[in-house]
């Protein structure tokens, strides 16, 4: 494959991605090669290779000849996919802290500094993607490469349904602040630190509606 043909349906993936987990592409969205080429301004083989990975991801459903849509959000699997990315993240924190070495540290404080950057600049996208960074970045620490694919994917449906969430509301800098327990229970070499830093995190990554966003929730339109 030739660079520019790469680089191209590298973009047309992160586009759709951004789309999709945003939400700006709802739930059973039919979606056409065609369509999607017109819209985009590339081409159809690029758009093909793009909807081929967010298959892989989960994220859209193709059917020959019905197309393809954009997969549904559902509870159930959203909590089950949560504790699924519980357990792998806060049990690797064993084998990720004797491993650790400084330049691990200083890529995990500099995703830390892109999601206080993305704050500030009000990009939710970046702040998405420094996130997934983040969380990859540790994890890979610990030496489980079989792994990362089944944890990106769970972080990629984490952040789907928690920008869903209707009661759902945190603001940026809250959310990059979230991140220094981990980074600094890493620094102090405590695992078992870093193991209930990371759990308390992924547990109030959804904060729990209130009375007043449940109605909101449960009212029509």
């Amino acid at each position: 494959m030739s660079e520019p043909r790469r680089q191209a349906g590298a973009s047309v993936l992160r586009d759709l991605r951004r789309r999709i987990v945003l939400n700006e592409l709802q739930p059973g969205t039919v979606l056409t090669e065609l369509g999607l080429a017109e819209t985009l301004g590339c081409s159809q083989a690029a758009v093909r290779e793009a909807l081929l990975r967010l298959e892989g991801e989960g994220l859209v459903a193709r059917a020959g000849r019905q197309g393809t849509t954009v997969t549904a959000l559902d509870r159930d699997a959203a909590e089950e996919i949560l504790a699924l990315r519980r357990r792998i993240e806060t049990r690797a924190a064993a084998r990720i802290v004797p491993r650790a070495g400084s330049g691990d540290l200083a890529s995990l404080e500099a995703e830390l500094t892109s999601m206080r950057g993305a704050a500030r600049d009000g990009d939710l996208w970046a702040m998405v993607e420094a996130d997934i960074a983040f969380h990859l970045a540790l994890f890979r620490i610990a030496a489980l490469p079989a792994m990362e694919p089944i944890l990106a994917r769970c972080i990629l449906h984490t952040h789907r349904f928690r920008l869903w969430a209707p009661w759902h509301r945190r603001k940026l800098a809250a959310t990059a602040a979230r991140h220094a327990p981990i980074l600094a229970a890493l620094e102090a070499r405590d695992a078992v630190a870093l193991a209930e830093a990371m759990g308390h995190h992924l547990d109030t990554i959804v904060e729990p509606p209130t009375s007043k966003t449940k109605k909101t929730e449960e009212t029509p339109g």
